[in-house]
């Protein structure tokens, strides 16, 4: 259903994001808000020699993503909790990735200063998301297609058996986000070498930031 409400675009920036991590044998990586598991089969299937965390607030999705990821069981670890009191030690991983769930933190920078202080030395911490564009026109095209091709390209195509749509809620949590400029500027507050990536006229967006 990703792929069909961001027009062919999610599971690209994924690989996008994954490609750009330089994730090597030997690492340990954080998936923050692991949801059903897309986002670590992306890098499971082409990195064996790495470990991932799984976090998520929701157990529900880490039970989903457990029996999604049974085949690399071995080098999985999955965990309950939150962006803003992450349950990790300092300095610990060596990459971390949050792909389509970071706008939903409930304190954006409290997220990031636990991100920073959860990720190693050089370590890279990467948002695969929603964006919001500086420039007026393109962001009034992405809160069009967000407000009303989401749910209607869902509720066109989504299983019988899930009830209600659930993309419906993508607008309230877009409107509350803040602008592409707005989070590389929250992230420069701790990071180094912050790097935006905009994709479909900036509605899409990878960030890469740095530990130094």
């Amino acid at each position: 259903m990703n792929e069909k409400v961001s027009l062919g675009r999610a599971q690209k920036t994924r690989n996008d994001a994954a490609s750009h991590l330089k994730l090597e044998n030997g690492m340990l990586v954080l998936d923050a808000g692991i949801g059903p598991g897309t986002m670590a089969e992306t890098i499971l299937r082409e990195n064996k020699g790495l470990t991932i965390v799984g976090l998520d607030a929701s157990s529900v999705l880490l039970r989903a993503a457990r029996e999604r990821l049974g085949l690399y069981d071995d080098r999985m670890h999955f965990v309950q909790g939150t962006f803003e009191a992450l349950p990790f030690r300092d300095d610990c991983f060596h990459r971390i990735v949050s792909a389509y769930a970071f706008r939903d933190a409930r304190s954006r920078g409290d997220a990031i200063r636990e991100f920073y202080r959860a990720s190693a030395t050089n370590g890279i911490f990467a948002i695969v998301d929603l964006g919001k564009p500086e420039n007026p026109f393109k962001r009034a095209l992405i809160s069009i297609h967000v407000r009303y091709l989401v749910p209607l390209i869902s509720r066109l195509s989504k299983s019988r058996a899930i009830d209600g749509n659930p993309w419906r809620v993508i607008f309230p949590t877009y409107q509350a986000l803040g602008s592409n400029k707005e989070l590389v500027t929250h992230l420069n507050a701790c990071f180094n070498n912050v790097k935006i990536i905009e994709f479909a006229l900036g509605g899409l967006i990878v960030i890469f930031a740095t530990k130094g």
